[in-house]
């Protein structure tokens, strides 16, 4: 005879929203924070504030590469337009 048993839990659900625009690097470095490193409110206190601690490092640090990456995207964009011809667009670009 076979037997199984199946089961599912519910995750957390959580929502982002943004007005006036795309999302904030903070509010991008805190979703990516809270996918990577997942703290356990039943853990012993001492791990509880060591995996805080390490969430707090990890959200600083992707904080710092969002913003890297959105200012090499901008400087490639302002690239491509001056190879274009839009000199003038690629400025203004730049300035963002």
């Amino acid at each position: 005879m076979f037997s199984s048993e199946i089961g599912a839990t519910a995750g957390t659900v959580g929502v982002v929203t943004s007005s006036n625009g795309g999302y904030s690097n903070e509010q991008i470095a805190e979703m990516a924070t809270n996918k990577i490193v997942a703290v356990s409110d039943t853990a012993p206190e001492p791990i509880r504030q060591q995996a805080h601690s390490f969430a707090d490092n990890v959200r600083n640090v992707l904080r710092y590469y969002i913003e890297l990456a959105k200012k090499e995207e901008r400087a490639t964009i302002c690239h491509q337009l001056r190879e274009a011809g839009h000199k003038d667009l690629a400025e203004t670009i730049r300035r963002m």
